[in-house]
This record gives C-alpha cells, sequence and structure tokens, in this order.
C-alpha cells in the first residue's frame, strides 16, 4: 500500500512539473511558429509574425542559419535543446567577424528589410520603421 501512494505521488509531481513547464513556456513566449514575438529594440520593439511568414512559403532557413551561415530546417531547429540557441546575439555580436553586422539591430534589418524589399512570390513586405516597429 505504501509503495502504491509514493507511486501516485512521484506521477502527480511529474505532472505538475510539465504542466507548470508548458505554462511557464507560454506566458515568456517561445517564438514558436504561429505565435507572434516581440524583438526588442534599442529604440522601438518590432513584432514578427511566424504565422504570416510560413503562410507566404519563407522556410526557416531564409532567416535561421547556422555559424557557418548554412540555412536550418525546421527539422535542424526541433532538435535544438531549446529555442535560445536561435537568438542571433549568440553570434551577432562585438566579436562577430563582419564589423556591419555586430549589433542585433544591423543583423536583423540587413536581413529583414532587403527578404521585404525581394518579396516572396508577387508579395513584398513592409519596409517602413513604423511597419514592423510597434510604438
Amino acid at each position: 500500500m505504501k509503495r502504491i501512494w509514493v507511486l501516485t505521488f512521484f506521477v502527480l509531481a511529474a505532472s505538475w512539473l510539465v504542466i507548470g513547464t508548458s505554462l511557464a513556456a507560454e506566458e515568456q513566449g517561445t517564438g514558436a511558429p504561429g505565435e507572434e514575438i516581440i524583438i526588442k529594440g534599442e529604440k522601438k520593439s518590432a513584432r514578427f509574425s511566424h504565422a504570416v511568414h510560413l503562410d507566404l512559403g519563407v522556410s526557416c532557413g531564409q532567416c535561421h542559419h547556422n555559424s557557418e551561415h548554412q540555412p536550418l530546417t525546421d527539422k535542424d531547429i526541433a532538435a535544438m535543446e531549446n529555442s535560445q540557441q536561435l537568438q542571433c546575439a549568440n553570434c551577432h555580436n562585438k566579436d562577430f567577424a563582419e564589423p556591419k553586422l555586430q549589433s542585433i539591430k544591423d543583423a536583423y534589418h540587413t536581413r529583414c528589410k532587403e527578404c521585404h524589399k525581394q518579396g516572396v512570390g508577387d508579395k513584398k513586405g513592409p519596409t517602413k520603421c513604423g511597419d514592423c516597429h510597434v510604438k
């Protein structure tokens, strides 16, 4: 009887741990596809919607790349231990080889604005500051 109570306790504790971790991830915003994220900026933050980009047919690798600048697939990203590995600041910082891409702002503006100008299919993205940056 004592074993059943101990086993029940461990099952419940593990369940609460999983549920609590899931809720915490939702509250903080993991940046998962389908979720709008806010990218903190030096002056103004920018909005980004994975869903909008995925609906246009933009692949993960068009934005996310490894240290050799090779595109990451959705499988590569899913295999990562956590989404923190995708943060641009992991590489784009004062130690980055290309001085013009050492700041997060410059990395985003280079990648995002250029893609928005070129467009996907017949659709181009917004290029004015206020289109992406929230007030």
